[in-house]
């Protein structure tokens, strides 16, 4: 079910917050030879999400928002999960347990689309990983388990919530 949307507050912290603020640095990052890609930080688009959903950080490890997590990524490129060896399985089931929110994005941050998938469409993903997981971490030393989803399986299997063009709300989807 999709939840009711705070657009308008969700935009306007886009463009103060993300738009305007890479903008900000486009010059001197330019002037020193360096792109804009990795300059806003997950954070800022956890938030961006919190506010567009109206929920809130979820505390201690686990999901980005109390109801959601949320991955970025460049529009067109995966998104990427990891589980660290310490709390690997736990974080799989908790993924298991909430809607997964991905924003895809241009380099220069101006396009954005924010995409809903629900748990449910998400939960054979996470099965075809767990034993993957398990696996992985019986090797000593492995710190890290990643995969990814593809753009492609988002846009499938997704709900396209906001969308963004050339730094202008350009959709949003109507809830009621």
């Amino acid at each position: 079910m999709v939840p009711q949307l705070q657009v308008q507050e969700a935009y306007s912290f886009y463009r103060a917050y993300v738009l305007e603020y890479s903008r900000n640095k486009a010059t001197v990052y330019e002037q020193y030879g360096f792109s804009l890609q990795g300059s806003i930080g997950s954070k800022d688009w956890e938030v961006f999400a919190a506010i567009l959903l109206n929920d809130r950080a979820r505390k201690g490890d686990g999901a980005d928002l109390e109801h959601y997590e949320v991955k970025s990524a460049t529009t067109g490129s995966s998104f990427e999960y990891q589980y660290h060896r310490n709390h690997g399985l736990d974080k799989l089931t908790g993924d298991r347990d909430v809607d997964h929110i991905f924003v895809a994005r241009s380099k220069n941050y101006v396009d954005v689309e924010v995409w809903l998938i629900e748990r449910t469409k998400m939960i054979p993903v996470f099965d075809r990983w767990l034993p993957e997981l398990l696996q992985n971490y019986e090797t000593v030393g492995r710190q890290r388990f990643r995969r990814s989803v593809t753009y492609g399986f988002v846009k499938s299997q997704g709900t396209l919530l906001l969308k963004i063009s050339f730094g202008e709300l350009s959709y949003s989807l109507e809830t009621t």
